[in-house]
């Protein structure tokens, strides 16, 4: 399955609350950032049991994206007093304006503050808010709690209210803090000179005590710089290690970011935020403590890497049909050793051969076809009165209304159309003729039924050098249009070896010489004395270096298919459009890299983190661990996204060479946990035996409507002779012969067969 909810549900709230176009990437990081060169905003990763504390939270990151000038927080990075208050009446200001500007998520704030104080994420249970809280922390409560706590404010406090409500830019913002901070500094020397100062609950929850103002004076040096000999020693030691002051001024925090670097270490702003921990002086405790507490929202072991996918040059990815048989054509007349002379009419001979074995079924096929189509069609009818009297019923019209004519109404067949991908790697060596026989069928089926197709393989082989016909170095695809973020695609080619467009003539030529091919692979992997004991085959001309057999880039494939298939839907008008991949295995993880800027270029990078997010078409992908293999879980993502995208129906074809228990097991074993291990062996031995009879089993598999484990061994198609028949025999010897070679024909073409069910 594929984990879009979350990911875009947030994406979709950030670029409202952004306004614009942009990018909105979840990552490992405490505060959001926007980078404006790239569009992208970067939020927290939250993991709340609440949509309205997500909602209220990303609602602010993306205000301070939108609102917050960076050059502010720097200005102000060292004075952790004046910091702490430009905080409160900067988040003051943002979220007044993000709710004006979207009404909407109003909800989101006064029922996220209502979950979070009563969890006491800003650190106020039992305190009076009136008497135990400075102005700042009660103009932070007022602001989240939207005005709903019982504050009882004095006249004074009033008018610093209004200056606060009266804040326009950043720049007030910065002015009313330091006004705020100095008039408070003021307040608290006033405090000072009550006789119980030490006493006051207030003095107590700054931790402004005089005693403890006095041990701190004891720590400082005899110059009053501040640096004891443990300052002095940790001093010594950043200059060991290389880090110095100049230097740890240079990490500046990010849009929005609350953090900075003391002595080399990460701290909240205004210092230690844990319960029961010494705040420095004038700083908003309730902002500390929520930005303490904020961190058990977040999740800050899981990362992401964001990968984009680029877009595919279609002309120069696709090697087209014209181009194909060019090849194959140039193979023949190029054959240095002579070869072609006497195999190509070989060649034209067995495929003919073929062909005409194969005629009787793919008809009979054909009309089965159209029988389906029929009764479906039927099934669906309806029946409509004509406003014709029917003579037949007029003896009716005393007590019926229903004299009148009938005529069943038939809805129209849905244009269907089918898009198909082989594998040419090297493990289909060994059933790769067997394979391409059943294609050859199926493509002549869907030419007698008029059914717009497409039929490529895709291979890996197409970079090769021309002088030394091996492959090159880089594996990086140049046929994509790339971009900042964008994954890197490895080679890929798709051969168009079948099309709707040719005429019968071309495409029984390019039926051929893929028959050629993959006959070559065939002779190539088994006795060649088993195959022609009577060594009646004459040699045959060299395949192409370029139509080798090589790795398996069905990812890559799936990649082009994004675009591929919407633009053949649109063209042919396709309402029912099959997908089908015939494959042996999975398909390579890819490059793993991603396009960013290297030595001010723009370069494949290896990418980082273990959970990779596909973003096409602005919408993003989580990549969940399915299947056996990075490899698989891609493969599943992509096909998702054709099906989703498109309205597709996807059917997946997995020729299984062995059928040990080794290799069906994972197809076959139910792994439900309220089933004993006797009940799961007694349904895997049947799904086996149900396999080896009947040569294919219906499976489940991510990406796939349909995925059918095809037994490799017995796809052998077959055509069983009747001349046998004679005069002689009787009737019912002839009935079971004849009954023999239709089933034969018919169960061994596994593809065309199931083909059939699901399209019809």
């Amino acid at each position: 399955m594929i984990n879009t909810k979350n990911t875009n549900t947030k994406s979709q709230l950030a670029k409202l609350l952004a306004t614009e176009n942009i990018t909105v990437q979840e990552n490992n990081v405490k505060t959001a950032s926007f980078d404006v060169v790239n569009r992208i905003l970067t939020l927290p990763i939250f993991k709340t049991d609440s949509k309205d504390v997500t909602d209220m939270l990303i609602a602010h990151e993306c205000a301070h994206a939108l609102y917050t000038p960076t050059d502010g927080w720097n200005k102000h990075a060292d004075d952790d007093e004046l910091r702490s208050y430009v905080n409160v009446l900067e988040d003051t200001r943002i979220d007044k304006l993000v709710q004006k500007k979207y009404p909407g998520i109003v909800n989101n704030y006064l029922n996220g503050f209502d979950i979070l104080n009563s969890k006491n994420f800003f650190g106020v249970k039992d305190k009076d808010i009136n008497t135990d809280l400075m102005l700042i922390d009660k103009i932070n409560l007022r602001s989240k709690s939207m005005n709903r706590l019982p504050f009882n404010f004095s006249n004074e406090e009033n008018k610093w209210l209004d200056l606060v409500d009266s804040i326009k830019s950043f720049t007030d913002v910065i002015k009313v803090a330091k006004l705020l901070l100095n008039w408070q500094k003021k307040q608290v020397d006033k405090l000072k000179k009550l006789p119980n100062f030490d006493e006051l609950s207030i003095i107590k929850n700054y931790d402004l005590s005089k005693s403890k103002q006095d041990n701190k004076k004891d720590d400082m040096s005899v110059d009053g710089s501040g640096n004891n000999n443990d300052k002095k020693e940790a001093d010594k030691q950043d200059a060991s290690t290389g880090n110095t002051e100049s230097d740890s001024k240079q990490d500046k925090p990010a849009v929005g970011d609350k953090t900075q670097k003391v002595d080399g270490t990460e701290k909240q702003s205004g210092g230690p935020v844990s319960a029961g921990g010494n705040n420095k002086p004038l700083t908003s405790i309730t902002n500390n403590w929520f930005e303490g507490q904020k961190e058990k929202l977040m999740d800050t072991e899981t990362s992401y890497v964001y990968k984009s996918i680029p877009d595919p040059i279609l002309n120069q990815i696709i090697r087209s049909n014209k181009d194909f048989v060019a090849d194959m054509k140039k193979a023949f007349a190029n054959d240095q050793y002579g070869y072609a002379k006497n195999y190509y009419p070989y060649l034209k001979k067995e495929y003919k051969k073929f062909l005409n074995d194969s005629k009787k079924t793919i008809m009979y096929l054909v009309k089965e076809f159209e029988m389906k189509k029929a009764a479906t069609a039927y099934k669906r009818s309806t029946q409509d009165k004509t406003g014709v009297i029917d003579p037949l019923k007029l003896k009716n019209y005393k007590f019926s209304d229903d004299i009148f004519k009938r005529l069943t109404i038939l809805p129209d067949a849905k244009n269907h159309g089918m898009m198909m991908l082989l594998d040419w790697s090297g493990s289909m060596s060994d059933s790769i003729f067997k394979t391409v026989q059943q294609l050859i069928q199926l493509v002549y089926f869907c030419h007698k039924t008029n059914i717009p197709y497409e039929v490529y393989f895709f291979s890996s082989e197409f970079n090769r050098d021309p002088n030394t016909s091996r492959l090159s170095s880089n594996s990086l695809s140049n046929d994509f249009r790339y971009k900042i973020g964008d994954m890197a695609i490895d080679n890929i080619k798709l051969v168009n070896v079948a099309s709707h467009k040719l005429k019968k003539i071309q495409l029984d030529e390019s039926m051929m010489y893929l028959y050629w091919l993959a006959l070559q692979y065939h002779t190539r992997y088994i006795s060649w004395r088993d195959y022609d004991p009577m060594n009646r085959i004459p040699e045959s001309p060299s395949t192409p270096v370029e139509y080798y057999l090589g790795s398996t880039p069905l990812n890559e494939a799936l990649v082009v298919m994004l675009k591929l298939i919407p633009m053949f839907k649109e063209k042919y008008r396709i309402e029912k459009m099959n997908f089908i991949t015939l494959t042996d295995g999975g398909g390579n993880y890819g490059s793993g890299r991603v396009f960013g800027m290297e030595d001010g270029k723009m370069s494949p990078i290896l990418e980082k983190g273990d959970n990779p997010v596909l973003i096409f078409k602005k919408k993003q992908y989580k990549l969940n661990r399915t299947g056996w293999g990075r490899g698989d879980s891609l493969t599943a993502m992509l096909l998702n996204m054709i099906r989703k995208l498109n309205n597709v129906r996807t059917i997946g074809f997995y020729l299984i060479k062995r059928v040990r228990n080794y290799d069906t097991d994972r197809f076959f074993r139910d792994y439900d946990s309220k089933l004993s291990w006797e009940q799961k062996d007694r349904i895997t031995a049947q799904k086996r035996k149900d396999f080896t009879k009947n040569k294919v089993a219906i499976v489940t598999m991510d990406g796939y409507d349909d995925y059918y484990l095809v037994n490799a061994k017995d796809m052998k198609v077959e055509n069983t002779d009747i001349s046998q028949v004679n005069s002689d025999m009787k009737i019912g010897q002839i009935k079971q012969l004849f009954s023999k070679s239709m089933k034969g024909r018919i169960t061994s073409r596994v593809l065309l067969n199931k083909f059939i069910e699901k399209v019809a």
